[in-house]
């Protein structure tokens, strides 16, 4: 999947190319747009590979909603009816999730991102990487989810890399297993709530990351996606974003 935008009149030019996902237009105007996207292919299986870029123009602003979320599986307990047990013992093929995405010069990005659950026996890589120009913003919310209701969850390992003109912002990896949990890690909870905002000050609480350069970091782990406060702080950020 590729998302582009840039500046022009009398509207914004978007360049919206489908994948495993599928981005569709909402609305836009001379320097901003609003883009919806859903699951083309409806759920990630054992193996597959899912790249999403995201460019977005200097000086424009791009709203990106996450309709439908995700659901990665493993496949050949989906095909050949294996218990997730079973298929543990045999062994997983990696699915892999990349979102690569560049802020221009004075550009903004807001990225909601809905629950990725990662079912039983699944085992997945997901990235996002992040590369700011000058005076760019970024706000993103993303939910990693160990399981439908019911599983403990299958095996993410997460890595978050945010950069600007100077160098590194935020460097972050996270691997859990919900077969395996951890102390100091998510323990016994099974969602991990996160919002990013980078290149700029956040209104900040107790508890958020201050990272060094402009950008804050706020993260609730729980038992329940929908149970997560951070609806609200995802709007206050996304508010001074675009103040």
């Amino acid at each position: 999947m590729r998302i582009q935008l840039c500046a022009g009149e009398p509207r914004a030019r978007t360049e919206l190319i489908v994948g495993k996902l599928a981005p569709r237009l909402i609305s836009r105007g001379p320097r901003h747009a609003h883009v919806g996207v859903t699951a083309a292919e409806m759920i990630l299986l054992d193996g597959d590979s899912l790249t999403a870029e995201v460019r977005v123009g200097a000086g424009c602003v791009l709203r990106v909603e996450d309709i439908g979320g995700t659901v990665a599986y493993p496949r050949r307990a989906s095909q050949t009816g294996l218990s997730a047990s079973a298929e543990r013992v045999q062994g997983r093929q990696t699915a892999s999730w990349h979102l690569d995405i560049q802020v221009e010069d004075g550009g903004t990005l807001l990225w909601h991102g809905l629950p990725f659950v990662i079912a039983e026996a699944a085992d997945v890589v997901r990235r996002t990487s992040v590369r700011l120009g000058h005076g760019a913003r970024a706000v993103l919310r993303e939910t990693l989810v160990l399981g439908r209701h019911g599983e403990q969850g299958g095996r993410i390992r997460s890595a978050l890399e945010v950069q600007d003109p100077d160098g590194p912002l935020l460097l972050e990896e996270l691997t859990v297993d919900g077969a395996r949990p951890e102390p100091g890690v998510l323990g016994g909870q099974r969602v991990a709530d996160t919002i990013l905002a980078a290149g700029f000050r956040p209104p900040a609480r107790p508890g958020d990351l201050l990272l060094e350069a402009p950008g804050a970091l706020a993260r609730l782990l729980g038992t329940a996606a929908h149970d997560s406060p951070l609806d609200t702080r995802f709007q206050e950020w996304v508010a001074a974003a675009t103040h």
